[in-house]
């Protein structure tokens, strides 16, 4: 189609171009005897009669040689027109039948992922049962103690990485750190509702350590360990106030006296004593303590405690 469509082009520029020379031609033989004259001297009638007939004669073949070289290029043109049209439909329906073939053999490929996607799973799914059954049941847990001693692992964790505490970390004790890490969330994943306040915290702690090096997980690790708290318990309490003092720090006092006052809800020795000190001059509620009005709620606050210590 698309070689009739170039032929077609052809006639139609060949068919134009003809159109062109012989209105050149035309145009020429008509400057020629346009101007012959009727009134030259020495004509008599008759001669006079037959150029103005000859002059009508010229004119007429050329406008009937107009008429046939306008019905040539319109049918040559219509011709073009025809297969124009065609081709672009012959075209376009390749074109859709070709998209249907690629679509289908999309769709069977897919069809054939799908089925060896459901074999693989098969025979995983088969693998296990498989291990399960040469593994046997389960030994059942000690009671009272976490399975597969991961209480006693996070002890262990909890033990090194209280010896981190306000200490300056090396690459060796830092690569150390993230190993603990990684292993109190695997603890968590597996057995968080049977470790008890161990790993909130354990996490108190990761966010002590990362409290000057990394706010973001200090914070993180401050959230956790308020999530996973005993409600109303001594460490809940030590959460919040050390929430308090990391939005004291950032100077969002609004934040920090929320956070203080949820952390004296109840009384706890160990934190009064605490407050005491961080609220003197280079303490870490110092700013707080000394910026207005977040100051007068800080003195409520202490006020509140020395009548429940009454």
């Amino acid at each position: 189609m698309a070689v009739l469509r170039r032929v077609a082009l052809g006639l139609v520029l060949a068919a134009s171009a003809a159109v062109l020379l012989l209105a050149a031609l035309e145009l020429w033989n008509y400057r020629q005897w346009a101007y012959l004259p009727l009134h030259e001297p020495g004509l008599n009638e008759d001669d006079r009669g037959r150029i103005l007939q000859d002059r009508m004669d010229l004119l007429s073949n050329r406008v009937g040689d107009m008429e046939k070289l306008v019905l040539i290029l319109l049918g040559t043109s219509g011709l073009y027109a025809i297969v124009f049209v065609l081709s672009s439909y012959v075209s376009a329906t390749s074109l859709s039948r070709q998209a249907d073939q690629t679509v289908n053999q999309i769709q069977n490929q897919i069809g054939l992922a799908m089925g060896d996607l459901r074999e693989l799973q098969e025979r995983t799914e088969q693998s296990l049962k498989d291990m399960l059954a040469a593994a046997g049941p389960p030994a059942a847990p000690a009671i009272g103690a976490a399975p597969l001693n991961h209480s006693q692992q996070l002890a262990e964790i909890a033990a090194r990485v209280a010896q981190w505490l306000n200490q300056v970390l090396g690459e060796e004790s830092k690569q150390a750190l993230l190993r603990d890490e990684n292993s109190a969330a695997h603890l968590e994943a597996v057995a968080g509702p049977d470790l008890g306040a161990q790993l909130p915290a354990l996490y108190l702690d990761f966010a002590r350590i990362y409290a000057q090096s990394d706010a973001a997980r200090s914070q993180f690790y401050l959230d956790r360990a308020l999530r996973l708290a005993p409600p109303k318990s001594a460490l809940a309490s030590e959460v919040h106030y050390e929430l308090a003092c990391r939005w004291a720090a950032s100077h969002q006092f609004p934040q920090a006296i929320e956070e203080l006052t949820e952390a004296f809800q109840h009384q706890f020795l160990a934190l009064e004593e605490r407050l005491a000190s961080d609220i003197d001059e280079g303490g870490q509620l110092s700013l707080l303590a000394s910026t207005p009005p977040f100051d007068k709620a800080v003195n409520d606050l202490l006020l509140n405690i020395s009548i429940g210590m009454g």
